[in-house]
């Protein structure tokens, strides 16, 4: 109760009187085992699925009592709740998967082909096995998780003997307890022991050539096992557990260092973040809690990915390790912190340097091909509804600049109309709650959505992004008391920013993002099935973006801020591991040996030149481009990446592009708008599904009239941009309020003060 008093108090007292009794009641209804619908405002929601042809995700969760409330998806180890063990988990900078026989642990090697390159783990190949003497686990039950930690319980069938294992993203170590067995460690390969031995109840050995400390109960002892492959603990009465760690190298000065923190397990970690709006500047906390199992030590040993020790203020230690994602590095405490610059995004563009009677026939053309709201290219689905709200949420802007109000009114009620079909439960349309999962359905759906709880996030955030777009001019529509408590469920669904008590919640925290990865992964079980186990994986990138965007526009649209800000942090956040992970953009992270400057398909474990679709260059790249909304405009901050990655797609498609082209020639448009107008003016073409005519010349004359995006400047308000041309920048910013307000624009290192801008009320503006 406490905790949305306070979320409440935030939007003020009309929320207090109204939005909050709102919330607090709709929970009730969907924790009411009784009831088979719940009403959201004006939306339905069913809880069963009989009398439709539809299907919901398993009944059946690998979890423990302990496990209470909505189950976490998307996430690294997402595997060990849909099936009996679990696939291959990537932590980094270990590898680890559980079977009935234990946990298996290892460092894969990192292995290259032709398009992809992969550090798979796999049973045969892995350094070794913890699990417990004559312990024949009847499945792996997630029992329990935090931000990025989760623990399994490996049990007998007889339930007799037990085996827990907590692991960590980030983190060397594994943390295990027994009970009714004793530990055992199956080597993979004839050890090399290099400190210690089996007298020693901590000892260091190398394994396929990985150096791994194992770290038991002082006065434990060890004895070869009755199989001779392996070794079984003797520890002191009372001491039930141990740890293994990773090492970087087999100096034993670095054994020592990692002895220091070997007995500090970790039991809880955390995710904060704030949004400092005068300085623009996104700080997240990543904090763990411990518990010293001997001795007296807190904190461990962290493994930073390069976007986070890039954005680190905190000492690192010499120690580093290699992963797929680029050099880890080591830093030793409770926690850290990242700063990272909010560069900004904008609901849209505005309509500069564009001829204006060209868009006006533009936009009698659109008009024209009705219906508006058109059948999807897979068939009826959540995804392609969406695709059409985006289409037209980037149009409608254009067309209020032009005062077309007569375009404006239809494409509005257009997008209200189908919604409200979606929202309303009736026919094929289904709105549905799964409340063993904890997940929220608009079907008729795709990809997965349903099934395995794939891609959430892309297709909600279309919705998002238009309702948020539709809020600005009807709010009445996007109140509580109609739909707006819907599109907050849809949030929630993929992006929960909440942390409610468990008897509260009804979606996990933050679904699809990884706060350690620092980005969204798509796959809800965390499984491809093709045959091997590379983990979880993600496309594309811009979609997730998207998704965030969405998140900032809608909290600015209705003064949620605290939506606001969440999507603020994971819209900054996933940019940087984008520029990181999928483009490289300092190319210190991708293999030397990888023959490509981009991943399109980004893989726990790895990466592959591909998509889920097609091999065809044009959508490899482009996957990672769409929808361009103004939110799109950090693929613009670096300008020789730019060239590098439209050179290359060039060089493996063989010339220009013939799908999408509309795409390819606004990404072009980011670095040389005169040759993307030229090949746009030339000739008649099939805009890409989620795009249109009307707003590709838009961005296009745009980027002519405006130049390169400058990514050194920043702004006190969260809805802005700069470009820079011929030695002049422009100044954007957008004001939702009903006030005029003046933006300071600053730079971003200094934040001397360089620009202020004042915008009217309800209006983009823009300035030299």
């Amino acid at each position: 109760m406490k905790i949305w008093v306070a979320i409440c108090s935030i939007i003020g007292m009309t929320a207090v009187l109204s939005g909050c009794f709102f919330i607090q009641d709709d929970f009730s209804k969907f924790h009411d085992s009784e009831q088979t619908t719940i009403s959201v405002g004006k939306a339905i929601i069913n809880k069963t699925l009989e009398g439709t042809s539809y299907q919901g995700p398993q009944q059946l969760i690998y979890k423990t009592d302990r496990v209470q409330g909505p189950m976490p998806t998307n996430d690294w180890w997402s595997s060990a709740a849909w099936i009996p063990y679990s696939g291959a988990m990537y932590p980094h900078p270990l590898a680890a998967k559980a079977s009935m026989d234990g946990l298996g642990i290892a460092s894969p090697e990192l292995q290259l082909r032709s398009n992809s390159f992969h550090s798979l783990y796999s049973d045969n190949k892995r350094d070794l096995l913890v699990g417990g003497v004559d312990l024949i686990a009847d499945s792996a039950l997630v029992d329990g998780f935090s931000d990025w930690t989760v623990d399994l319980l490996l049990e007998n069938k007889e339930k007799t003997k037990r085996l827990h294992a907590t692991l960590a993203h980030g983190s060397p170590y594994v943390y295990f307890a027994f009970e009714g067995t004793e530990p055992y460690i199956k080597l993979a390969t004839q050890a090399d022991w290099y400190v210690g031995s089996l007298d020693d109840s901590a000892f260091a050995v190398t394994l396929n050539g990985q150096h791994y400390g194992v770290f038991a109960p002082t006065g434990t002892t060890w004895s070869q096992s009755n199989e001779g492959d392996g070794i079984v603990a003797s520890m002191p009465e009372g001491s039930d557990y141990l740890s293994i760690v990773l090492l970087p190298d087999n100096r034993s000065t670095t054994f020592d260092k990692f002895a220091e923190y070997a007995y500090s397990f970790i039991t809880d970690s955390r995710v904060e973040w704030s949004y400092d709006e005068e300085r623009s500047l996104l700080t997240t906390a990543f904090k763990v809690t411990t518990k010293s199992m001997q001795g007296k030590q807190k904190g461990t040993i962290f493994a930073l990915l390069p976007h986070q020790w890039k954005n680190s203020k905190d000492e690192v230690l010499t120690y580093e390790y290699g992963s797929p994602r680029g050099i880890m590095r080591t830093l030793e405490g409770t926690g850290f912190e990242t700063e990272m610059s909010y560069r900004g995004i904008l609901p849209y563009l505005p309509n500069i340097g564009a001829d204006e009677e060209v868009l006006h026939r533009q936009l009698d053309t659109f008009m024209a091909d009705l219906p508006l709201i058109k059948p999807g290219e897979g068939g009826d689905g959540t995804y392609w509804y969406g695709k059409n709200y985006g289409r037209l949420t980037q149009v409608m802007p254009i067309a209020e600049q032009l005062g077309r109000s007569d375009v404006v009114a239809a494409i509005e009620q257009a997008m209200m109309a189908d919604m409200e079909d979606a929202f309303g439960s009736q026919g094929d349309r289904v709105a549905h709650y799964d409340a063993t999962w904890g997940t929220l359905n608009l079907y008729p759906t795709q990809f997965g959505a349903d099934m395995v709880l794939n891609d959430h996030h892309f297709h909600y955030g279309y919705w998002v992004h238009a309702a948020a777009l539709l809020a600005y001019h009807n709010p009445e529509w996007a109140s509580d008391d109609q739909y707006g408590g819907m599109i907050e469920l849809l949030i929630a669904d993929y992006a929960n920013w909440r942390r409610e008590d468990a008897e509260q919640a009804i979606f996990p925290f933050l679904r699809t993002f990884d706060p350690y990865e620092g980005h969204s992964w798509a796959s809800g079980p965390a499984q491809d099935g093709s045959g091997y186990s590379p983990g979880n994986n993600q496309e594309a990138s811009s979609e997730a973006i998207h998704a965030a965007a969405a998140m900032i526009i809608w909290g600015d649209a209705t003064d949620h801020k605290d939506i606001r800000d969440a999507g603020i942090y994971l819209y900054t956040t996933e940019v940087e591991a984008i520029r990181n992970y999928w483009f490289d953009v300092d190319g210190d992270n991708l293999p030397t040996e990888y023959e490509y400057n981009y991943v399109p398909l980004l893989f726990s474990s790895g990466a592959e030149y591909r998509t889920w679709w097609t091999n065809n260059p044009e959508e490899v790249h482009g996957i990672n481009f769409l929808p361009f909304t103004g939110a799109s405009l950090y693929m613009g901050w670096d300008q020789d990446y730019v060239k590098s990655n439209y050179a290359f797609m060039l060089k493996q498609n063989g010339g220009p592009a013939q799908e999408w082209r509309d795409l390819w020639w606004m990404y072009e448009a980011l670095i040389d708008p005169a040759a993307a107008l030229a090949k746009f003016e030339a000739g008649s073409y099939v805009p890409e599904y989620g795009e249109s005519i009307p707003h590709t010349f838009q961005w296009i004359t745009n980027m002519a009239e405006l130049g390169a995006v400058d990514p050194t400047i920043v702004a006190n308000t969260p809805l802005y941009a700069v470009f820079a041309k011929e030695g002049k920048r422009t100044y954007i910013a957008y004001n939702s309020s009903d006030k005029p307000i003046t933006v300071t624009f600053k730079e971003t290192g200094s934040l001397k003060a360089v620009k202020k801008l004042k915008v009217p009320a309800k209006a983009i503006h823009y300035s030299e």
